[in-house]
C-alpha cells in the first residue's frame, strides 16, 4: 500500500524491544518503493527536543485502524493496550470493575492495570484489509466510526466474512442494539 506524504499512520517496528508495538506517526517521504521516512508522534530523538524521524520498511507501516468504541472487554480478548506512548498487543487477564482491566502484553508478559480508555480492540492489517481476531467477545458491545476508507475482513470460528465499511457499521450497530 502506498501512503501519502503527511498521512497519519502507525509504525510497528520488527526489532527487539519494539515487536508488538504500534507507534503513531506521519509519513514524511517515500524512499524507493519499499521504504518510508516517518516521524513518530511519541518517540523522541536522543536530544529529546524533537520527534524521532527514521527510515522504515514499508511492511512496518500501516494506516490508522478504524475507531471502534468499546469499554466492555471480556477475559482473554486480544486487545491493544496504550503503554509507554504506544499501543501494545495484549490480552485481557481480568476485569477489575466497570472501567479498569488487568492486561498482559504479548511481547514480554508484563502486566498492567489500565482504564478502558487505554484499551482498544486489536485489528491486524493484512493484504490491504483489517482483520479482527477470532473469538473476540467484545464485538457485540462495540460501535464503529464509519469514516474509514477500507473494507474489513473478520475471522470467526464459522469462517471468514468480508464486510464493506457500511456493512460492518450496520452489523456492529445491529449487534449493539440487540445487546441492549
Amino acid at each position: 500500500m502506498a501512503f501519502r506524504i503527511l498521512e497519519n499512520v502507525e509504525i510497528c517496528k520488527k526489532q527487539e524491544g519494539f515487536l508488538g508495538s504500534y507507534y503513531s506517526g506521519k509519513v514524511l517521504a517515500a524512499v524507493g518503493i519499499n521504504r518510508y521516512i516517518v516521524r513518530y508522534e511519541t518517540r523522541w530523538a536522543e536530544c529529546k527536543t524533537r520527534q524521532l524521524s527514521e527510515v522504515v520498511d514499508a511492511d512496518e507501516v500501516r494506516p490508522l485502524p478504524p475507531a471502534i468504541s468499546c469499554t466492555n472487554f471480556s477475559m482473554s480478548d486480544k486487545i491493544d493496550a496504550y503503554v509507554n506512548n504506544a499501543w501494545w498487543v495484549a490480552k485481557v487477564v481480568q476485569r477489575l470493575d466497570d472501567v479498569r482491566y488487568f492486561v498482559r502484553l504479548d511481547a514480554n508478559g508484563t502486566e498492567f492495570q489500565l482504564p478502558s480508555h487505554k484499551l482498544r480492540i486489536h485489528l491486524d492489517w493484512q493484504d490491504g484489509r483489517w482483520v479482527l481476531p477470532p473469538n473476540t467477545n467484545t464485538i457485540a458491545n462495540s460501535t464503529l466510526s464509519n469514516n474509514s476508507k477500507n473494507s474489513y475482513l473478520s475471522s470467526f470460528d464459522s469462517g471468514i466474512i468480508l464486510f464493506s465499511n457500511s456493512q460492518l457499521f450496520q452489523y456492529l450497530t445491529m449487534a449493539f442494539m440487540e445487546a441492549q
